[in-house]
């Protein structure tokens, strides 16, 4: 049975401060499909984004007697998914320097210094023949996000175009990079290949 108003909320949450599952499920149910939704806007991750949902609503579970107590559950809710969702993110990018790291460290045992800084202008300079390339809406999504470090909305504010827009025009570009940079590498090896793509894409 779903929720439909907040009348079906309000009653839920002292049975839920009381430890009852069946009423946090339902809750679960009603608030589930848009925070899940927001989330995976934000992180582009399908799978990042179920984590934040099952680690927001442990979070809430774990916080489930002060519920009662909370005059707006839904922002209430919307702020531990919001800043789940941030150091989910910093964690993620965290980890992804390090994964560049370690791959640059293990090309070095095998490669010398020398050709990796060569590997890197010839992959950098190819890249920018692949970006330019691209249509003029694609291309400026795409260094506006990926080189310049702009967030999706405010390249959307930028080119006064919507989120969704945005999120359309970078796929699109990153699937062509990505594409022409391939069909281009053949004499690379295949660990530069995998280390640059993570590095710039």
């Amino acid at each position: 049975m779903g929720l439909v108003d907040k009348n079906d909320i309000s009653i839920l949450l002292p049975l839920i401060a009381s430890g009852d599952e069946a009423a946090f499920s339902r809750f679960f149910d009603h608030f589930r499909p848009n925070i899940y939704t927001t989330v995976l806007r934000i992180t582009k991750d399908e799978w990042l984004a179920e984590e934040i949902l099952q680690d927001t609503f442990v979070k809430t579970w774990m916080s489930r007697k002060t519920l009662t107590g909370i005059e707006n559950v839904e922002n209430w809710l919307y702020k531990i998914a919001r800043n789940v969702t941030y150091t989910a993110l910093k964690r993620s990018f965290r980890e992804k320097q390090q994964f560049n790291q370690m791959a640059r460290d293990s090309i070095t045992l095998f490669y010398p210094e020398a050709e990796y800084k060569e590997r890197d202008e010839q992959f950098h300079s190819l890249m920018e023949v692949a970006i330019s390339r691209l249509p003029p809406k694609q291309q400026e999504t795409f260094r506006l996000i990926k080189q310049s470090g702009l967030k999706r909305e405010q390249v959307a504010a930028k080119l006064d175009v919507s989120a969704e827009t945005v999120k359309w025009n970078l796929d699109q570009a990153m699937r062509s990079v990505r594409a022409y940079c391939t069909a281009h590498l053949k004499d690379f090896p295949l660990i530069f290949i995998i280390h640059f793509f993570s590095k710039y894409f």
